[in-house]
């Protein structure tokens, strides 16, 4: 993606260098503007270093061009300024185009958004909170500013966001919302099955497929809820995310029946314990006192439970971790259970559980299908492509 990044004169500007940074290792080609004032705070060729492209201040200058701001406009997919000063906010609102930054923001259409700094008093002021309301009214999000210490030593609303809130907020902003309207139900990660307060049955299963899922399903439009076991770390709050920590299998299809009607995409990425303990010790149980045995039994198949009791045209999805015999098992779990599709990932030395690596197929009615890529966001990616174009109606 390429991607105008404005910077205003402030303390914060410094940040924006994180901001470039990182857009930049992401592989999105970022062409940086400056205020004057910014460049008394940050140098142009810090950013020149760090994006690999020469930077901005002024209309026409070398080797940019009289036209290099109706260039810039029309190059970008999408513009991000942090930080926004309570000045440079009154002129983008009034509509000015003074330097290169203002003008290429005045003559760009794409996706906008802004991460003001100021001083509290700046950002409470009424004038600046109307030039706020006018150019949200033209369609720009806003992402912050956060309460905290200020340079001045002050406290309260007027920090910049963070680098990667910001980088977060944006990938929102540009991401196709092609999963608006679904509601998906997600299980994540292993269960716990204690057979006294000290021991569990479980397995490795770390939930990051499910995060990813959950994350990437949120930003492409869809209201989801997550089921997820003990091990695994909420993703942070946001708008069409819940999010509900279970411990035993049993707690966590308990809590999936809740979250069930009115769903209409399942997907059981959870590594379910296949086995419980029959009894819990309320102790902790010696070796000496029970030998190298203890009696299990079986545990609830959750994927197929809800499978059975989900809405009619609710679309299924189930995933089989495997080391052998990969794609037949896939093909029997997913008839057995009457599941639309099933991911077939191969677990082993460094892929699958714990890892980001991975290498998987999509198994169907339609038949065998590899996942592209060998990371589970590509993975994750692929599969919500694959549910994008088999959505139910909504």
């Amino acid at each position: 993606m390429r991607i105008v990044l404005g910077v205003a004169g402030g303390i914060a500007a410094y940040k924006a260098c994180e901001l470039a940074s990182r857009l930049t290792k992401d592989g999105h080609d970022v062409s940086v503007l400056m205020t004057r004032t910014a460049t008394e705070f940050v140098s142009p060729l810090t950013f020149r270093a760090l994006t690999g492209r020469a930077v901005a201040v002024t209309i026409g200058e070398e080797p940019f061009g009289p036209l290099s701001h109706v260039h810039l406009a029309h190059w970008a997919d999408a513009m991000v300024i942090a930080p926004a000063t309570a000045d440079l906010l009154a002129r983008l609102a009034a509509g000015r185009a003074d330097d290169m930054l203002s003008a290429v923001y005045l003559g760009f259409q794409g996706p906008r958004l802004i991460a003001p700094a100021m001083e509290p008093e700046m950002w409470a002021h009424p004038r600046t909170q109307a030039n706020v309301a006018v150019l949200q009214q033209d369609g720009v999000r806003f992402i912050g500013p956060m309460a905290g210490r200020m340079a001045s030593g002050h406290y309260g609303v007027g920090r910049l966001a963070e680098p990667e809130t910001i980088q977060d907020a944006l990938v929102d902003l540009t991401t196709p919302k092609d999963l608006a309207g679904l509601r998906m139900l997600i299980t994540a990660g292993s269960t716990w099955e204690y057979f006294d307060p000290v021991r569990v049955i479980t397995n490795p299963a770390t939930g990051l497929m499910g995060k990813l899922l959950a994350g990437q399903a949120v930003r492409r439009g869809a209201e989801v809820a997550v089921v997820a076991g003990p091990g695994v770390t909420p993703l942070t709050e946001r708008t069409g995310l819940v999010w509900d920590t279970v411990v035993s299998a049993e707690e966590m299809l308990a809590r999936a029946l809740v979250r069930l009607p009115g769903m209409h995409v399942v997907v059981g990425t959870a590594a379910v314990s296949d086995f419980r303990p029959a009894k819990r010790a309320e102790q902790k149980v010696h070796k000496a006192a029970v030998g190298l045995s203890w009696p299990v039994e079986p545990n609830p198949d959750v994927i197929r439970t809800l499978a059975e009791q989900a809405d009619p045209g609710t679309l299924m999805i189930g995933f089989a971790a495997e080391t052998d015999n990969i794609i037949e098992s896939a093909q029997r779990k997913r008839v057995d259970k009457k599941l639309d599709a099933v991911v077939a990932n191969r677990v082993g030395l460094g892929v699958g559980f714990g890892t980001g690596a991975h290498e998987a197929w999509l198994v169907t009615a339609d038949g065998v299908e590899p996942m592209p890529g060998h990371h589970k966001e590509e993975t994750a990616t692929a599969l919500l492509n694959w549910v994008a174009r088999h959505r139910p109606p909504a």
